[in-house]
């Protein structure tokens, strides 16, 4: 009786403090991070980036707020591996995770394209920090309400063989998309009805034209019965209910929202769509332009649109519809921002807005986004943290996603993940600087090239510094742009001798230390002072370049013109070779420009380092 009594008072000195304890809200200095991405944003729909027509009062509060920036390139166009570059910080070629939708090699021995989470061998390489693990280690609480389309995220008990699953780092996870995640999607949310109709599939793929890619071209609202069920709706739901939970007990998080719109289906609620007239949009300069020219032969063909040129009625209500989409994704960046304010939490919290690539909306006559033109690769991105950031700076700094996770982790006091790429970009961001010779890149994979119709993984490379945009197409001729001069990307420069050095450099750079998946670079060895190469089966000539240390983006062409597969070299380093690919094959567009190789290959046209030390200097 008496250790029961003891027990009974002991409990009752306890009990006011654990109740005070729990009601206790921590102070934290460090920022909190809320981080909102859309899905396919064209950077120029957007008031702030000088868009008249459409409505977006909430993202440009943020960039009145904040540093607005013009030049951020995704790491790839398209959803899956720019989404994995953010994540990981690090390139595409180099995370592991190239692909929209991985090949996988089935056991009857059938190549299959899969989405994300499915298996864990389609995503990223294993040893490498996210950056929700980074935050997690900083002790931040991590979430991710919406999509993530990471090839590496994998709920537990789907592969066999990672029954363990793999969260990369968030805590709190609900209602993902485009990701098979058994008990954390949005059909678990929803419903299995409602999640048809959001993506208009399955039993409601052919009530509108088009089904999950139904462009809306008849001006028709969203098939969910209940606005609030829409995807992004109940992202900001779940947004907003963590944002609540911090409100109450002060811990430091890190808030990734991954809104959908305003990716295809370009359908939303009667609301967006009143908010717009068809009539009042004009199409673009270039929407027509291929049709009398040609097709661009570096370009996957099912990107090139003939809506404009035959149905330009329709072709408003796509764009009005696409612009409705925008708004709905405006009005719920409001609804999260006001959460933040509402639970005194906007003054320390840094905020970016920004998509995970762009779309073309017939510009140059493309839908979609899938190659290298800036209304695809170049998005919007907006960063609000008065207590660090000018309000309503302009900058036009080279940005890549890549720099997205050492930026915050500076931010924030949080350490960079040794395998991280990017680099953070908070003193210029703070004085509004630039970065002078610093590229940047995005990669990506597709099919359907008019010349190589039967390859489904064709590589392109871009490689972005200063004023110049250079693209590597594998097995096409390559582009070459002043984006500051020719922002239509009209002028291929390609195809002016005057340029062809700059080319030439700008092919090496853009090749060279940055390997791709299923392809191989040429052999280079070297005895005594010979190196000697393997051929480049469709090769016109070489180039040789040298460097006095291994540092690729330091190396200079030191002779071209090359014939032979063997040279002496000069002088103690490292040393490069390149081809220069052949291409016989011509296009309609380019008449008799030469623009494609006689064949495919496999090969490279660049080599890996080899060293040269003299003897003397051994």
């Amino acid at each position: 009786m008496i250790r029961f009594v003891c027990i009974a008072v002991l409990s009752l000195v306890l009990m006011p403090g654990l109740v005070q304890a729990k009601k206790k809200k921590k102070q934290n200095e460090r920022p909190n991070v809320v981080f909102i991405i859309s899905d396919q944003h064209k950077k120029d729909a957007l008031g702030c980036y000088g868009d008249e027509l459409v409505i977006t009062p909430n993202i440009d509060a943020l960039a009145k707020e904040g540093v607005r920036l013009t030049n951020c390139y995704v790491a790839a166009p398209v959803c899956a591996p720019s989404r994995a570059a953010l994540v990981t910080g690090m390139y595409p070629f180099a995370n592991g995770a190239p692909y929209h939708k991985a090949p996988v090699k089935m056991a009857n021995g059938k190549e299959k394209h899969l989405g994300s989470g499915f298996l864990r061998e389609t995503g990223y390489h294993d040893g490498i920090t996210t950056i929700g693990e980074a935050f997690q280690a900083n002790g931040y609480i991590t979430a991710s309400p919406g999509k993530m389309h990471v090839h590496g995220e994998l709920q537990k008990n789907v592969d066999e063989d990672n029954p363990d699953g793999n969260d990369l780092g968030w805590d709190e996870i609900n209602t993902r998309y485009y990701t098979h995640f058994p008990g954390g999607h949005y059909q678990d949310e929803v419903g299995e009805d409602a999640y048809q109709r959001y993506r208009q599939f399955k039993k409601y793929a052919k009530v509108y034209k088009g089904g999950p890619g139904h462009l809306n071209e008849k001006y028709e609202p969203t098939l969910v019965k209940e606005d609030e069920d829409n995807f992004d709706m109940v992202v900001a739901r779940k947004s907003v209910e963590f944002i609540k939970k911090r409100g109450k007990d002060g811990e430091n998080f890190f808030l990734h929202v991954g809104f959908e719109k305003p990716h295809p289906p370009f359908t939303t609620t009667q609301k967006y769509l009143d908010m717009y007239n068809p009539a009042d949009f004009t199409l673009p300069e270039t929407a027509t332009e291929w049709h009398g020219k040609g097709k661009y032969p570096w370009l996957p063909e099912w990107i090139h649109s003939g809506w404009p040129n035959k149905y330009p009625g329709a072709t408003k209500n796509i764009m009005a519809s696409y612009y409705a989409c925008v708004t709905q994704v405006d009005d719920m960046v409001g609804r999260v921002v006001n959460a933040l304010k509402e639970e005194g939490l906007y003054d320390n919290t840094i905020i970016i807005y920004t998509t995970d690539h762009g779309e073309h909306l017939f510009e140059h006559g493309l839908r979609g986004k899938h190659c290298m033109y800036e209304d695809a690769v170049n998005v919007p991105f907006i960063i609000s943290y008065p207590k660090a950031f000018p309000k309503g700076e302009v900058n036009d700094i080279l940005a890549s996603f890549v720099d997205v996770m050492p930026t915050l982790c500076e931010l924030t006091g949080t350490k960079v993940p040794e395998t991280a790429q990017g680099i953070s970009l908070v003193d210029n961001l703070k004085n509004g600087t630039r970065l002078l010779n610093r590229p940047v890149l995005s990669e990506y994979r597709s099919g359907n090239y008019n010349g190589f119709k039967e390859i489904k993984n064709l590589p392109s490379r871009m490689f972005r510094v200063d004023d110049y945009k250079f693209i590597y197409t594998h097995g096409i001729i390559s582009q070459l742009y002043n984006v500051v001069e020719d922002p239509d990307e009209l002028n291929n420069l390609v195809l002016d001798p005057a340029y062809q050095d700059m080319a030439r450099d700008f092919c090496f750079h853009t090749l060279v230390d940055k390997p791709i998946l299923e392809y191989q670079n040429l052999d280079l060895s070297i005895k005594h002072r010979t190196i000697k190469w393997q051929a480049f089966e469709q090769a016109d000539s070489y180039s040789l370049y040298y460097a006095p240390d291994n540092n690729p983006g330091a190396a200079k062409m030191l002779v071209e013109g090359l014939t032979d597969l063997t040279y002496k070299v000069p002088k103690k380093g490292f040393y490069w070779v390149m081809a220069k690919p052949k291409y016989t094959r011509t296009s309609p567009r380019l008449g008799e420009v030469p623009v494609y190789l006689e064949r495919y290959t496999y090969q490279l046209p660049i080599t890996d380092a080899v060293e040269f030390v003299p003897k003397n200097q051994k």
